[in-house]
């Protein structure tokens, strides 16, 4: 039956271990290996700083940490200030949004991170699963009983993006960018375009999949036919011709539609491709065919520093996802014809920064973390912040892959892990686009080897880290291939 379908879906979400792939380490073995053997035998290379010398670099120096805790939220924490509760995998859709539209306001806030399918105590004693997101607002002088459901002094209990979107802009009404600006006194654009999401989407799609995977499969267990697709990214772009004046949903800035729209289209823009292969129509980022989507998307990416800082997700979190939400249809699939075999991982590691230049990368990242302190002032710094924060963990999980001889003890890998941490914080240097000069082979065998490591298995964007960082870590290892 249906109801228990749904059932068995609920309970492999409860039980996925999504993020591990009993070929990963075969696979990532392979690629050191061949970019290795490009590496200069005659390169000299000298013994990276102390790890007291590098967290003494001038740029890392009385950092704060970031204001993100676990499960719990300290006693300490400073109570005036919103908390924002999402899911510490970064699947959840509606997190994402709610997430993106604090960071778009440069709202000062506190997140903690929360194990969605895990079962908690209410005030009676009760168990019941996370619900998320939610935001907590601390109290204000002017809150007035009629705004109580609207933006209490506790914990707000609505999960829906879009409520919580409204009461961001109620409670920042000053602060760019709006996000229902009055385009005519008519029309609420950005509202007619969140209503308008359901419609424009693949209908009858499996609700318990849509932060996995949206509008692929259908809750009756079927696959959603090609020509749906079509027909949807047809109407988003005329979508996008209604509003000539900007490239966003609503025009020329980003609004409460946009916010709404991203987790979606970004899941569709990476998943759709793999499932249907090599068919041009069902590719919502080629502009041969939809040219004001894949306008969307760069204006999203190189002008919404938020998103491409930190919110947005990299193909490799949403090929794991779809392989989750795959794994989920193909047991409940109505037909053989219904089962999706996918293709393997898309060669788009670091894609970003490699379409959009290392220089375009920290001119946004400059912009993104000038109002967080906690952030590093490069990416490239970023990068070595978060890596000399989980040092340990790293190196212990380095020595037991066992990568090779050159990483075969603690020592060693600590050693190449304090060489690619030197490098990234010279990431200007060795990716400067106006020297003439040939920069040389930035790191050893040993220091491409723990590069490798950590970009595949130690950083998830966005869990850890965003796009535009990440980017500059894939640029320093395809440098070594050069």
């Amino acid at each position: 039956s249906r109801s228990g379908g749904r059932l068995r879906t609920q309970e492999a979400l409860r039980n996925k271990k999504q993020y591990r792939h009993t070929s990963t380490m075969m696979l990532l073995t392979t690629t050191i290996l061949l970019i290795a053997t490009t590496l200069s035998p005659s390169r000299a290379f000298t013994p990276p700083p102390s790890w007291e010398a590098l967290q003494s670099t001038p740029s890392l120096t009385n950092r704060p940490s970031p204001p993100i805790y676990h499960d719990i939220l300290p006693e300490s924490v400073d109570s005036s200030l919103p908390v924002l509760y999402r899911d510490k995998d970064c699947i959840c859709a509606a997190c994402e949004s709610v997430w993106l539209a604090l960071e778009v306001k440069n709202v000062e806030y506190v997140t903690v991170l929360v194990d969605k399918n895990n079962a908690i105590e209410d005030d009676d004693g009760d168990e019941q699963i996370s619900m998320l997101p939610r935001i907590s607002w601390p109290s204000t002088t002017d809150d007035d009983d009629s705004n109580k459901n609207d933006h209490d002094s506790t914990t707000t209990t609505t999960t829906d993006p879009v409520k919580l979107l409204e009461q961001i802009q109620s409670r920042y009404p000053d602060t760019a960018p709006q996000f229902y600006p009055p385009l005519s006194s008519a029309v609420d654009a950005s509202r007619c375009n969140i209503m308008r999401l359901p419609g424009v989407m693949p209908r009858n799609s499996d609700t318990n999949l849509m932060s996995y995977a949206p509008y692929l499969f259908r809750d009756d267990g079927t696959l959603v036919k090609p020509s749906s697709h079509a027909v949807s990214l047809e109407e988003v772009e005329e979508m996008q011709e209604e509003y000539y004046l900007g490239d966003f949903l609503c025009g020329k800035a980003i609004t409460a539609a946009d916010i709404i729209w991203a987790p979606y289209l970004e899941r569709y823009a990476v998943q759709l491709p793999i499932v249907y292969r090599n068919k041009a129509r069902l590719n919502p980022r080629n502009r041969n065919v939809y040219g004001e989507v894949d306008n969307w998307y760069k204006v999203m990416e190189r002008e919404v520093p938020a998103y491409s800082c930190r919110v947005m997700g990299d193909a490799k979190h949403w090929r794991k996802c779809l392989e989750v939400a795959t794994k989920i249809h193909n047991e409940r699939a109505v037909a053989d014809d219904e089962r999706v075999s996918l293709p393997d991982v898309p060669d788009q590691k670091g894609w970003w920064v490699k379409k959009n230049s290392v220089a375009k990368a920290g001119e946004i990242w400059s912009e993104y973390c000038s109002q967080r302190p906690w952030l590093a002032p490069t990416p490239g710094g970023e990068v070595s912040l978060f890596m000399i924060r989980n040092r340990e963990m790293i190196v212990d999980a380095a020595v037991a892959a066992s990568l090779g001889d050159c990483l075969d003890d603690e020592n060693t890998a600590d050693e190449a892990l304090r060489e690619v941490i030197q490098v990234l914080l010279e990431w200007d240097v060795y990716f400067d686009q106006s020297s003439e000069e040939e920069t040389a082979q930035p790191l050893s065998e040993s220091g491409l080897r723990m590069a490798l490591f950590a970009a595949e298995e130690m950083i998830q964007v966005p869990r850890d880290l965003g796009m535009i960082p990440v980017g500059v870590l894939w640029e320093v290892i395809r440098s070594c291939d050069e």
